[in-house]
């Protein structure tokens, strides 16, 4: 129900019935990504089963070389498998992906202020740290030990929150919950700065013309930005996973065993990336949608 705003409302009531819009036009909003990443999910037990096949012992002996093969297999295990790990991707993804957003938004205004005419290097470094500081700091205080939990009851099936957070707990401790976070830092870092920051250096580079473009072809955008993020960021995400995979190995062990198991370095370091590919659809409509709803609680 749309509420008109009475002209002889004072300024506190008009600026309530203005942000209770705003509330709404939100939740409609994020409603779509949403969606799609819990129809999309299937995609993203696929990519994590074929990115950490080389150290996880739990389907030993089964093959995860392609697409086709792991969908095969996640069929033989039943249509409720293949949202194994679903439900803490439901509690991280979109309350992570906003504070990320918010944040960045924040974080821009204590970076230096470059000219991007004069000094487009420094102008350029600041919008992709800004968006660097982001994803880490999300991934240290949200994030991070919920996707550990995601990992583990996808890729070992320990299929309740209270087995998952026992088996993680019993491989490490609370620090458990952070095993692999060195690696993935640098990998936030690169995919949140190509993602964030080239996400506000697409809409300076255009200006004006940015406004007139349809949704669709902003989504594109967003979308292709991305995908560039996830393929610089992919190869420390790889390493992450298999070490949170393989309890007691470290980084080189992770690193040596991984190249060697797979037959070389592209086959390791972006095992699942068509699955990521498929899955990321959900990137551009988050970008575009946040943007609208500035839009129009600015309005």
């Amino acid at each position: 129900m749309s509420a008109k705003l009475d002209a002889t409302a004072v300024p506190a009531e008009l600026v309530v019935m203005k942000y209770a819009r705003a509330a709404g036009h939100f939740a409609a909003l994020q409603s779509v990504p949403f969606t799609f990443k819990l129809m999309a999910y299937p995609m993203e037990r696929i990519r994590l089963l074929m990115q950490t096949q080389h150290t996880n012992k739990t389907f030993e002996g089964s093959n995860f070389n392609s697409l086709g093969r792991t969908i095969s297999h996640m069929k033989n295990e039943g249509y409720l498998a293949a949202w194994r790990g679903a439900s803490p991707t439901i509690v991280r993804w979109l309350p992570s992906q906003y504070i990320v957003l918010f944040l960045k938004d924040h974080l821009s205004g204590h970076f230096p202020v470059y000219n991007k005419d004069k000094q487009y290097g420094m102008y350029f470094a600041g919008k992709v740290g800004s968006g660097a500081a982001t994803g880490v700091i999300n991934a240290l205080v949200w994030a991070y030990p919920l996707d550990v939990m995601r990992q583990q009851m996808a890729t070992k099936n320990s299929g309740t929150w209270g087995k998952a957070a026992k088996d993680v707990y019993s491989q490490g401790g609370l620090r458990g919950f952070y095993r692999g976070f060195m690696m993935d830092a640098p990998g936030l870092m690169i995919f949140r700065g190509v993602q964030l920051g080239g996400w506000d250096l697409m809409k300076d580079y255009y200006g004006e013309e940015w406004g007139k473009m349809n949704r669709v072809s902003r989504f594109a955008h967003g979308q292709v930005i991305s995908l560039f993020g996830s393929l610089f960021a992919y190869p420390w995400d790889t390493v992450r996973r298999n070490l949170m995979s393989a309890t007691g190995s470290t980084y080189s062990e992770v690193y040596r065993s991984g190249v060697a198991t797979a037959g070389g370095f592209r086959n390791f370091f972006y095992a699942g990336f068509s699955a990521r590919v498929l899955s990321s659809v959900v990137n551009g409509a988050l970008l575009e949608g946040f943007d609208e709803w500035k839009r129009t609680k600015d309005a």
